[in-house]
């Protein structure tokens, strides 16, 4: 079975036409989406001019079977993580406006002060809100967590990043809970893979990133961080993991 791993589209309709274009193209079974459908941040992106949140979500809702909700999504429908890496939202967070936000938080969650209005009706909203934080998939004799971030930030709606090793014990125990082997999550906008082995790598470094389009797998217990789909800067792209040669090819949609 092949399985199309598309992340953080924001609003990029277009691209994510040629990314469901390619996946046919490549014999896709399924595809999975790993959230940030929407959120137009004007500081990175410049697909303005085609970009629609309503699009976007009704491609993904036509043609992924898993969508996990990123943080953009819950923002954007007025809904709070059920995962926020112990951080407690003040009652009346969605009231707030993004400066009272950045204060009440002291910076610790996303502001989204820079989000552009988006175009979504009542239909795209309740989708969003209907969206699980993560997604377990049977998948080739063992699971793969789907989700828009690492474990215990499943949704990315904090601003802290993995970056040491120490940072990803939870996330190594989440995953052994649930019998997961392969962890595929984006957010980060790195346009290369990150990986983490739970048995191997750099003492200090968490993530990994390796620029390559090709990856074999194996059968150790792996975090692996995909690139986005809509890229602030070079290639853009989403993934394909086949479970029949544990084969992971990242595919380029073009120079965005």
């Amino acid at each position: 079975m092949k399985i199309g791993i598309i992340t953080d589209i924001h609003e990029n309709a277009d691209m994510l036409r040629e990314a469901l274009r390619l996946a046919a193209k490549n014999k896709c079974d399924e595809i999975v989406c790993l959230g940030d459908i929407v959120g137009f941040d004007r500081r990175f992106y410049r697909h303005n001019k085609n970009r629609s949140a309503k699009a976007c979500i009704d491609l993904i809702r036509s043609n992924c079977r898993w969508v996990a909700a990123g943080n953009h999504d819950l923002f954007a429908a007025g809904r709070l993580p059920a995962y926020s890496n112990g951080f407690i939202y003040p009652g009346n967070w969605f009231e707030l406006d993004p400066e009272e936000r950045i204060v009440a938080t002291q910076g610790k969650v996303w502001s989204y002060n820079s989000d552009d209005p988006n175009d979504l009706g009542d239909s795209e909203l309740d989708f969003i809100k209907s969206l699980p934080d993560y997604c377990i998939v049977p998948f080739n004799s063992t699971f793969c967590l789907f989700s828009h971030y690492i474990y215990p930030d499943l949704t990315g709606s904090t601003t802290r990043y993995a970056e040491r090793n120490y940072q990803l014990k939870e996330a190594w125990q989440f995953m052994n809970l649930h019998k997961v082997t392969y962890s595929f999550s984006g957010h980060s906008h790195n346009i290369f893979t990150g990986f983490a082995y739970r048995n191997a790598g750099s003492f200090l470094k968490a993530i990994h990133l390796i620029a390559d389009n090709s990856f074999n797998l194996g059968n150790e217990m792996v975090i692996i961080v995909l690139p986005p789909l809509a890229a602030e800067k070079g290639r853009s792209g989403f993934s394909i993991i086949d479970s029949d040669n544990m084969k992971l090819d990242i595919i380029s949609t073009g120079i965005f």
